[in-house]
Formats: structure tokens, sequence, C-alpha cells
């Protein structure tokens, strides 16, 4: 067999370069197990839900007042509610743009989970406390 003169030739088993970055003084720390503990992500996009659910409680409970100061409850409560819901939904959207521009678009992610789980709960407590105040 003849050799190949268009053949690269064998590199011996370590590059005698790589000597060189390795750190024999340091031990080499073991990381952790994945399952031990909830990654960071999690946690923001959690804290985004949580979040959006209080706004939520807020803008159910916020228009109560104004309802029970005025003479006809019942339609100042669906129209704070109203307006009290369309805040949230552009803090939302100004938040989880905010978000996503800081590199931190698992909270944004998060709000916008929170905000649509929590619409329909947020409609049927509002339409509970709405016949609560118009029965009284």
């Amino acid at each position: 067999m003849t050799l190949n003169p268009y053949r690269a030739p064998h590199l011996p088993a370590r590059p005698p370069v790589a000597a060189a970055f390795e750190s024999r003084d340091r031990p080499v720390a073991a990381m952790p197990p994945a399952a031990a503990h909830p990654t960071r992500r999690v946690q923001r996009v959690r804290s985004g839900i949580w979040a959006a659910l209080s706004g939520h409680g807020l803008a159910v409970t916020l228009p109560l007042l104004p309802a029970v100061l005025a003479g006809e409850p019942g339609t100042v409560y669906v129209v704070t509610g109203v307006v009290a819901q369309l805040l949230l939904a552009a803090a939302v959207v100004a938040l989880g743009i905010a978000r996503t521009v800081r590199r931190d678009g698992a909270n944004g992610v998060g709000l916008v989970i929170g905000w649509i789980a929590g619409v329909p709960i947020a409609a049927v407590a509002a339409i509970a406390v709405l016949i609560g105040l118009t029965a009284s």
C-alpha cells in the first residue's frame, strides 16, 4: 500500500496546545441534578401568571367602591369593570413587551398565560358581584 500524498497527516492523541488550557489545581465542581429545583425560567413564568391573576382580582374588586357610592350600582360597576379590564390588558401588553426587550421573555409569557386564564374566572366573579349589587 502506498501513501496518499493528498491525505492529511495523523494528529497525535492530544494536541500540544491543550495542556496549556487545562488546570490541574482546581477540582471540577459537579453540577446539581436538574430535577432538584425548578429552573429560574419556570419561576419567572409562574410569577408572571400570579401577577396577572392578582391584576384580575384587583380589576374585579376595585370597581366596587364607586359602584357602592353611586345611585345605580350595576351600571357603574359594569362600566368601571370594563375600564379596569382594558387597563389590565394594556398593562399586560406593555409589561410583556418591556420584559421581552430586557431579555426576560419568561415573565412576559407568564403574564399572557395568567391574563388569558384569568379572563373567564374574572368574568364569572364579576357577574356574581353584579348580581349581588343589583339584588340589594
